[in-house]
């Protein structure tokens, strides 16, 4: 099973595009493969301050996300960067996710533009269920460029996030559009309506 970490940080007033200078620049250092993203349109008009998504994958093993996080809490450099970037945030936090499908196959010459993340919360005794569901609907709507199935190692084990990767808002809108017609009962297994997110890529790297 694959993880991917996500680092989500809420610039302070005035700060949005340093601190997203310095999340490319910690990005590539890392060498890894991921992607950062900025909102597209607020998924909570009255939240405080939108918030900047830094994906960092290439994580086959939880030794891998292990082998990472010792190597940060041993390297006193990693630590003042992450901390000048944490002083110019009114918040931040990361969460370790698995993934339940396989990653985003993205063939040679397409750069996707955008990201959807649809956050579900599936009915308690229902998420592998809903995870099943999922992964059925992701190989009926088919496509080059398959959704990717993930969830948190931490937080509401009924949470299921499905992310869809695309080249434009239009593509995005016409593979929402496909979805629904491979949903069959899976609103059936929610506990509450789906949260949806969308994102623009700004910066990718394959690592």
């Amino acid at each position: 099973m694959a993880y991917f970490v996500n680092f989500l940080r809420f610039p302070s007033p005035g700060k949005v595009f340093e601190v997203l200078a310095a999340m490319k620049a910690a990005h590539a250092a890392a060498g890894r493969p991921g992607n950062i993203t900025v909102p597209v349109s607020a998924a909570n008009p009255t939240g405080s301050r939108p918030g900047l998504i830094s994906l960092v994958g290439g994580f086959s093993t939880l030794d891998d996300v292990d082998s990472m996080q010792i190597q940060f809490f041993d390297n006193e450099q990693m630590q003042q960067g992450q901390n000048g970037i944490d002083a110019m945030c009114e918040r931040t936090s990361y969460t370790v996710s698995e993934i339940l499908s396989g990653g985003p196959t993205l063939p040679d010459g397409y750069e996707p533009t955008v990201v959807s993340r649809l956050i579900m919360e599936a009915k308690i005794g229902k998420t592998q269920d809903l995870i099943d569901a999922s992964l059925d609907v992701r190989e009926k709507t088919g496509g080059d460029v398959k959704n990717v199935i993930s969830r948190s190692i931490t937080g509401s084990i009924s949470t299921v996030r499905i992310s869809v990767f695309a080249a434009s808002l239009q593509e995005l809108e016409d593979k929402r559009v496909e979805t629904l017609k491979h949903i069959g009962k899976m609103p059936d297994l929610l506990a509450a309506s789906p949260i949806r997110h969308i994102g623009r890529i700004v910066y990718s790297s394959r690592g």
